[in-house]
Formats: C-alpha cells, sequence, structure tokens
C-alpha cells in the first residue's frame, strides 16, 4: 500500500464528511441546472408532442359562414386523394351566461364555441381531447358536454356543474339576424329550443386567447335537438392528410378546383394557431436561459467551496513533502480527494434531474403534456451528469495542483492596494478599514482567500438584478403601449362573421365619440409562396395608421406593408415586389413599409401584412368586409364610448394583448424568476465567501482581539467586509446591467417585431443600492457572530 493510499484513507476519515457536504452542494447545484435544461427541452416539444399524441387536423374546410354559399359538398372534398380521414362537427349559435349571469360571446377573448359532431361519431380522432379530469362525454348521451380549460375558466364551471344554453335555429340564424343578441337571456329569449348539459370533463387548451375556449357537446346533442335545423356559424370539416404538411398544396388546390367561385373557408392548423407554440418557445428560451444563468452562479459558489477545501486539504502538504511525498504522488492525492465528491455528485445531481422532471414543463406546456410525470430524458441528463463529473473534477484537481505550487513557506502579505490605503490616509475607524482590506486583498494569515470570484458573484448578481428589472420593465412599457405591438385602434370588431351591415357602419361613424373607423377583413394570403396573415382596410371615416418601423403604410390598392419579421423571412424590403396570391388569383404588389402587425388567429405577433381591403377584393371577389377598426376620440369618455360599441357590434373588442408576450406561456413572472434565482445563488455565494474568509483569516482576526478589538468591533469588521463586497457589485453590476438589459430588450424586440423601445426603471434601480446593502449585511450576520467567538489563545497557541 503506497503512502499516498495510506494518506488518502486517513483523510478519508477525518474530512469525508467535508468532501460528502461538498458532494452534495455539488449535486443540487448541478441537478438543478440539468432540470432546468430538461426543462426547457420539454417545454419546447410539448405542443409537437401533444398534437402527434391528439392526432390534430392538417387544415380545415367549411362552407363559409351561416350567411355564405353553403352549398360547397364537403364530402366530396373528403374523397380527395391526399384526405387520410375527415370528421365533420358544427359551429352552433348559442345563447348562455356565465356562472356570474355574464353573456358569453361566441368570438374574441374569453369566448366560448359550442362545439358538436354532425356526423354521428365520439371526439376521440382527429384533435381527440387530452384530459385534464374526468372523462369524454359518451355518444349517445345528450345531455353531457366536455369543456376545454379555458371555457371552464370563462364559464366558471368544473365537472359535475350544468349549463342552461339556448339554441338559435337555422332559419332564425339566416334571416332574422338583427333579433338576435347574445347577450340576451337563455332562458327568456325565444329563439329556438333550450337545452341543459352536464359538464362531464375538462380537457386542455391548445387555442390562443383571439379563439377562446371551445364546448364539446356529445353525438346525440345534435341529433336531440334539431340535426341541421340547428343554426351552425360554421359547419366544418376537419381533416388529417396522407403525407401530412406536404399535402397541404394540392390539397387545398383539390378543394378550390372544387369549391369553383363559391366562398369557402380554408385554415391550415400549423397557420392558424400560431399564438400558442410562440408563448411556449418564448418560455423554453427563458428556462434555458435560466439554466445558463444557473451555471454560472452554480460554478461561482461550488468553485469557491472547491478551493476552501483544498487550502483545508493542503494543510499538511509541507510535511508530507519534508517525508519524502513525491509532487506527483501529492497531485494524485489531490484527484482522488476530487474523484470521492466529483462521482457522487455526478450521481446524485442526475437523480435529483429526474426527480424534478415530476414539476415540468412549465405553465401552458403542462396543460398540453401528453406524458406528465417522470421522465428520463437521456439526451440532457446523462451529458449533464457527465458535465457534472468533469466540471467537480478537474475544478477540484486544478485547486489542489494549484496548492501544491506555494512555496512551503507562508508568502509575505501584499500590500493592501490603492483603494485600502486611501482609506487609512482618510483616517478611517480600524473595523472600517480592516473590513475593506478583507473584501478586497486575496491573501489572509498565509493562505489565499477566493476575493476576485466573489466580487465577481456580486457583480453579476446585480448586473443579472439590473438586466431583469429593465427587462421587465420594457416589457410592462410595452403591454401598456398598445400601438408598440401594433393595436393603432380602441375596438376591434372581426373574426369572420357576417358582412357589416351599411347601416351599422354609418351609426359607428355618426357616433360623436369615434374618431375614426376602418372596415374590412382578416384572413390568411399567400405572399411570395409563404401563407401569412393579413389585415386588409378602407378607411370609412378619419385614417387608419399602422405603427410604422420604415417607410410608410399602404394607401393605394397595388401597395402593401410587411411585418419586420415576415420581411425578413422573404427578404424583402421598401420598394420591392411580392406576388400575393388568394386562392387561384395573383397579383404583384409593391412593399411601401416594414409595420407592426399585430397578433391574429392567422398570424404571429410582428408577422404577416397590412394592404388595402379594394385589394383583397380584387383578388377575393366573395369576400366582404367583417371586420372593423375603430378609434375613441379623446376626451369623449373612454368607457362608455367602448360599452355603447360593445352593444352596437354585439360583443366585446376582438383585439387581445398578445399573449407569447404577457405570459411567458403561461409563467408570467420569468423575468422576476430569473433576478431571484441568481440573487440567492449570489447571496449563498457571498455568504460562502464570507465564512471561508473568517475561518481561513482566524489566525489575523485572533491577532486583531489581541492587540485590543473588542466582539463588537469584529463583528462591524465582518459587516464592513460584506458592504465593501455589495457596494463593489453595485459600482460595477448597474451600469453592466442597465447596458445590457437595454441590449436585450433591443434584440428581443427586434425578435418579435415590435417597437424597439426600451424603458429603465430609475426609481427600481435607487432601491436595488439598499436591498443589495441590505442583504450583505443580513448575510454577514452569521460569519460575524462566529469571528467574534474567535478565542485568540486557542488560535495563537501554536505561535
Amino acid at each position: 500500500m503506497t503512502a499516498a493510499w495510506i494518506r488518502f484513507r486517513a483523510e478519508l476519515r477525518t474530512r469525508g464528511r467535508a468532501w460528502a457536504a461538498l458532494a452534495v452542494a455539488a449535486a443540487v447545484a448541478g441537478g438543478l441546472v440539468i432540470a432546468l435544461a430538461a426543462a426547457g427541452q420539454r417545454t419546447a416539444t410539448a405542443h409537437h408532442r401533444y398534437r402527434l399524441a391528439s392526432n390534430a387536423a392538417d387544415a380545415y374546410v367549411d362552407p363559409g359562414f351561416a350567411f355564405g354559399d353553403d352549398t360547397l359538398d364537403l364530402r366530396r372534398v373528403a374523397r380527395l386523394p391526399q384526405v387520410r380521414h375527415a370528421e365533420f362537427s358544427a359551429l352552433l349559435a348559442v345563447i348562455a351566461t356565465n356562472r356570474r349571469g355574464r353573456p358569453v360571446y361566441p368570438a374574441g377573448p374569453n369566448s366560448v364555441e359550442f362545439i358538436v359532431p354532425t356526423d354521428g361519431r365520439p371526439r376521440d380522432t382527429i384533435d381527440a381531447p387530452k384530459l385534464l379530469r374526468g372523462r369524454v362525454p359518451i355518444p349517445g348521451r345528450p345531455d353531457e358536454a366536455l369543456v376545454d380549460s379555458g371555457a371552464a375558466a370563462t364559464l366558471g364551471l368544473d365537472v359535475g356543474d350544468r349549463l342552461l344554453v339556448r339554441l338559435v335555429s337555422h332559419d332564425q340564424l339566416v334571416h332574422h339576424t338583427d333579433e338576435i343578441w347574445v347577450d340576451l337571456d337563455p332562458r327568456t329569449a325565444h329563439v329556438g329550443p333550450l337545452a341543459t348539459v352536464r359538464i362531464v370533463g375538462v380537457s386542455a387548451s391548445a387555442r390562443p386567447s383571439v379563439d377562446g375556449g371551445q364546448v364539446h357537446l356529445a353525438a346525440a346533442f345534435y341529433r336531440a335537438h334539431g340535426g341541421h335545423g340547428l343554426g351552425a356559424f360554421v359547419r366544418e370539416m376537419e381533416t388529417t392528410l396522407k403525407r401530412g404538411p406536404a399535402d397541404l398544396k394540392p390539397f387545398a388546390d383539390g378543394v378550390q378546383a372544387i369549391a369553383g367561385k363559391r366562398p369557402y373557408g380554408y385554415f391550415e392548423s400549423s397557420g392558424s394557431r400560431v399564438e400558442v407554440p410562440r408563448s411556449i418557445s418564448l418560455l423554453a428560451q427563458a428556462l434555458r436561459l435560466l439554466a445558463v444563468l444557473g451555471g454560472v452562479a452554480g460554478l461561482l459558489l461550488i468553485g469557491q467551496a472547491l478551493a476552501r477545501q483544498a487550502v483545508v486539504d493542503s494543510a499538511g502538504q509541507d510535511t508530507l513533502r519534508a517525508l519524502g511525498m513525491s509532487r506527483r504522488q501529492l497531485l494524485g492525492l489531490a484527484a482522488a480527494r476530487a474523484a470521492v465528491i466529483a462521482v457522487p455528485a455526478a450521481v446524485l445531481a442526475a437523480g435529483i434531474a429526474y426527480a424534478l422532471s415530476a414539476a415540468t414543463p412549465f405553465g401552458w406546456a403542462r396543460e398540453l403534456e401528453p406524458n406528465p410525470g417522470l421522465v428520463f430524458d437521456a439526451g440532457i441528463i446523462l451529458p449533464g451528469a457527465a458535465a457534472v463529473l468533469i466540471v467537480v473534477l478537474a475544478m477540484a484537481t486544478a485547486a489542489g495542483a494549484w496548492m501544491l505550487r506555494r512555496r512551503p513557506a507562508a508568502a509575505p502579505a501584499r500590500a493592501p492596494g490603492v483603494l485600502p490605503a486611501a482609506l487609512a490616509r482618510a483616517r478611517l475607524s480600524p473595523p472600517v478599514w480592516t473590513g475593506v482590506r478583507m473584501a478586497l486583498v486575496g491573501r489572509g494569515g498565509g493562505a489565499p482567500v477566493p476575493v476576485r470570484s466573489t466580487l465577481a458573484a456580486a457583480v453579476l448578481a446585480v448586473a443579472v438584478s439590473a438586466t431583469s428589472l429593465v427587462f421587465a420593465a420594457s416589457l410592462h412599457h410595452l403591454l401598456h403601449t398598445p400601438p408598440q405591438y401594433g393595436q393603432t385602434w380602441d375596438f376591434e370588431a372581426s373574426g369572420g362573421g357576417p358582412p357589416l351591415a351599411p347601416s351599422l357602419v354609418a351609426e359607428l361613424v355618426r357616433d360623436p365619440g369615434v374618431a375614426s373607423i376602418a372596415t374590412g377583413a382578416l384572413g390568411p394570403i399567400g405572399v411570395d409562396g409563404r401563407t401569412t396573415g393579413v389585415i386588409a382596410e378602407d378607411d370609412v371615416s378619419g385614417t387608419f395608421r399602422p405603427t410604422v418601423l420604415a417607410g410608410r403604410p399602404p394607401r393605394a390598392a397595388g401597395e402593401i406593408a410587411l411585418g419586420s419579421r415576415f420581411a425578413a423571412r422573404l427578404h424583402r424590403r421598401g420598394g420591392d415586389s411580392v406576388a400575393v396570391h388568394v386562392g387561384t388569383r395573383t397579383a404583384r404588389l409593391r412593399v411601401v413599409g416594414l409595420v407592426v402587425v399585430p397578433a391574429t388567429k392567422w398570424g404571429k405577433l410582428g408577422d404577416g401584412a397590412i394592404m388595402r381591403f379594394r385589394a383583397l377584393h380584387r383578388l377575393q371577389p366573395g369576400q366582404e368586409a367583417n371586420a372593423a377598426w375603430i378609434r375613441v376620440r379623446p376626451g369623449a369618455g373612454r368607457a362608455a364610448v367602448l360599452a355603447r360599441l360593445q352593444v352596437r357590434t354585439d360583443g366585446p373588442s376582438s383585439a387581445v394583448i398578445p399573449a407569447d408576450v404577457t405570459s411567458f406561456g403561461g409563467v408570467g413572472g420569468m423575468p422576476g424568476l430569473i433576478t431571484a434565482v441568481f440573487a440567492v445563488a449570489a447571496a449563498a455565494a457571498l455568504a460562502h465567501a464570507l465564512l471561508t474568509s473568517v475561518r481561513t483569516r482566524r489566525r489575523d482576526i485572533a491577532v486583531l482581539m489581541t492587540l485590543g478589538f473588542t466582539r463588537p468591533q469584529v463583528v462591524r469588521t465582518v459587516a464592513t467586509q460584506a458592504t465593501t463586497i455589495a457596494l463593489a457589485g453595485l459600482l460595477v453590476g448597474l451600469p453592466l446591467g442597465i447596458g445590457a438589459g437595454r441590449l436585450l430588450w433591443t434584440v428581443f424586440a427586434d425578435h418579435l417585431g415590435v417597437v424597439p423601445e426600451a424603458a429603465t426603471p430609475l426609481a427600481a434601480m435607487l432601491l436595488v443600492v439598499p436591498a443589495a446593502l441590505l442583504v450583505a449585511n443580513l448575510v454577514a450576520a452569521v460569519p460575524a457572530m462566529s469571528a467574534a467567538r474567535t478565542r485568540p489563545a486557542l488560535v495563537l497557541h501554536a505561535e
């Protein structure tokens, strides 16, 4: 048995607990970082896996709204060669109220759609629901219904509750539209049969806020309440295609050939539900960023701990050298110590990451996750565990090797530096001067102290906090400034419904509270072969002005403005021409500007295009204006005007705040979470640094107490040390964080396609200063009390 092995066994008995504690600390830090990385990956793929598990439709076809031409033979469309499977359903015209007695609208934010199969099948094939609780309705029971989470929240209902609805007949819907008001009481409205359904299940919602929630009625409901005689806003066919997205183009061409000149609706699911994956993707990116920041914090914290342990472990190496142990043997001894820490840390980190997978994914993605619970993501957990093993092994071995390079004799103390010397000349009290020196000088009693890493941790903590505050303030400013995300109007009435009646438009124009109004349509179009959403409008009163980033808005039928992100993908800019096509018709339009296009059902925020409605009408002659964008006159009593508009348009404004930036996929406090995690890690690093400093400088503290320092003065010294570290972090970290925050927001805003206007919260920044000093001194309390309990006689006994 070699001398190194004998020494290692002896150290294992005396220092095993300390090594085990370091292994656990490294495992917890590594496990959390791996778990965050795995959570980011699981979150990013949740929507795609949900679509696969639910057998999501590739395309939807309908013969237009109830007021359009319903002679399109969907059965013939279902026989196209690209179709794998087709199902038929109807979006019923329903009058209903929520639990609080407020009307439920069929379109817009917080709306509810009532869907029923018209082919007698259960809802378990195309777009199969993912149950959150309860069960699916039994097809033969007309009084059972399934609601998604969006409808459940809007209605205020859950499993076991009952919902009273008034159905509208087909004749009433088509011929007596003006007599139907969705905000009537279903108990007293007489436009069709009255029905009561019991909620038997709640399913996940993969619908954006512009679509609202859904109530899925049983197949028997359709037969029991009139069948085709029921009024339906849409009678729709859902299809899955044999080759998936590869068949979309020939399938769309086939639908167009069958429809001819008749109007119809055609939607690709990947193009009409863009808000959901976008929101989830932003959350996944934030989780990955958090994993990176957590990794940096973990390196700082664990690196300091390993450096401190290396100092302790090297205490007897001069004696071992004198007894004949070679440098290679001492290096092997350091590597063995590192392995004892690194191997258990890697194994335990993998276990922690696996255990934490039960809490992922987060936010909206968690609702859509088709396989909730524990998941061992070997592609992330195994490489992550290997990284923990390699990093801890490398840092611990490097720390031990660095200690071997020390001269046998204690190195003389270095000069206190410019700042401590200046403080000394300023005649500050001994505890203050000593605390500053301990914070800035990396050697105490001949033993090195990890000062630089401690200062780096403080700077990074303040910088990340400032960055997050700037980002959060800029996000708040964006969400409270609608023109920045493209909404230059106050009220929107849109959604593919019936054409706007000329009498309604004239009434809106005469309203003294209305400053301007534009009418037109929303929908999908093709631009240079890419499908995107378009806002097509013509001014009726006043002028419709979108938020322009470059150039100008379109003024003529031959002009178009593109969303900045969409223009970048097309590699187009002002002055270029693009081919715009709807169905079989194509026209070339000139790009006159880059604008902020708000999120719609057919387009992402910053995507899409804005054009004149008369240009769209040339491409789609059957299209009529069914949307209106209204600006309220300043000082006209905004709330009262909006209330009148809601009554006149038979529903609330369909304009929504883009969910992909409001909630980060369901986790609205993500910027604050990043700040909190890094601040906690930095506080832990500071606490460890102070404990390390106190223990390493026990001889210095004992000398000071021998020279007359009292226990309160020792406490003040450690408090000053913590305050100095915090001040250094503030001095460098605040300007660095503000600059980084503004840069990060600019990049983020450009990525979204919104106005890149950053906001710096000066009040919050000023609060960072006392908060950092308070946290530093609270953290310093335990090390300070430990230093005050130093017994000089025992510490200096060996001198």
